[in-house]
């Protein structure tokens, strides 16, 4: 493992050294979303179609949307294999990673948020939402793979998509009381209006809060990583090597970490805003 994490760096800072002459722009070239795909310095590129236009929009497949159908190719050639079981238990190890995995997500964050009874209705949604998430992140963490929850389009779209959930789900639910039961009932008049303000704004900044925090989180880890080994060129000392190479190895292990938690803690909250929105009497 460790020779991997060795060779991992060993490959970006190869990668830094040849655009040391430009290092923010490789920076934002590697955080950004794009139609080529540079796997390696040296090889070839892979350069994705574009001009795919839908009435007047564009459709075209870019970097981050073919690596977000590789994330769904991925899980299911995992997913299906993984399902097999002898009996009551899994027949495999990737099966018993996949129970462990789904009673996690099932017991300790569908069912504390949505109650007993709904459990079993909500789990496919939010082992979806959270098996997605977790696949491109440590898809992130090798060589040469962006990010894809750092593009802000990415999990501004993730978000809208858990605000229709939400919203959707408390007015099937609670039919049109939905809206009225928002606000606390017996509130004076003159503070009637504040509340009412904060309560609708209250709706959007959840959501708000699920995009940037993911985009936030993703983003600084591969940032932080770029900038440490590109000091090393900048300094083009073998001191400098020495000494941000280790804390480099020290964020990268953080970073499989926070891959992991950040598709936790998405899938927490969404599983707490519709849980809101389902059970207004809570």
């Amino acid at each position: 493992m460790i020779r991997r994490w060795i060779a991992a760096l060993v490959f970006l800072l190869t990668a830094v050294t040849v655009k040391a002459e430009d290092l923010g722009g490789f920076m934002m070239h590697h955080i950004s979303n794009s139609h080529e795909w540079k796997v390696t310095p040296w090889g070839p590129t892979l350069v994705l179609p574009e001009g795919w236009k839908i009435a007047g929009v564009d459709m075209s497949i870019s970097l981050h949307v073919f690596l977000m159908f590789v994330a769904a190719a991925f899980l299911l050639l995992f997913l299906i294999p993984a399902t097999k079981r002898k009996g009551l238990a899994p027949a495999n190890r990737a099966g018993n990673i996949l129970e462990i995995l789904v009673l996690f997500v099932r017991d300790e964050v569908v069912k504390p948020n949505l109650g007993e009874k709904d459990t079993r209705k909500w789990s496919p949604f939010f082992l979806t939402l959270f098996f997605f998430l977790l696949t491109l992140n440590f898809m992130s963490l090798i060589p040469g793979v962006p990010a894809v929850g750092g593009n802000i389009n990415f999990t501004a779209t993730m978000a809208l998509i858990i605000f229709i959930v939400y919203n959707a789900a408390g007015i099937a639910r609670n039919g049109g009381h939905y809206f009225s039961n928002l606000f606390p009932k017996g509130l004076p008049i003159a503070v009637l209006p504040l509340i009412v303000l904060i309560e609708i704004l209250g709706l959007f900044t959840k959501a708000f809060a699920l995009a940037i925090r993911l985009f936030a989180n993703m983003t600084a880890g591969h940032v932080l990583i770029l900038s440490l080994l590109g000091l090393i060129v900048v300094f083009k000392s073998y001191a400098a090597a020495g000494a941000f190479v280790p804390f480099t190895l020290f964020i990268y292990l953080i970073e499989i970490l926070v891959a992991f938690l950040q598709a936790y803690v998405f899938t927490l909250l969404a599983s707490l805003f519709v849980g809101m929105a389902v059970h207004q009497e809570h």
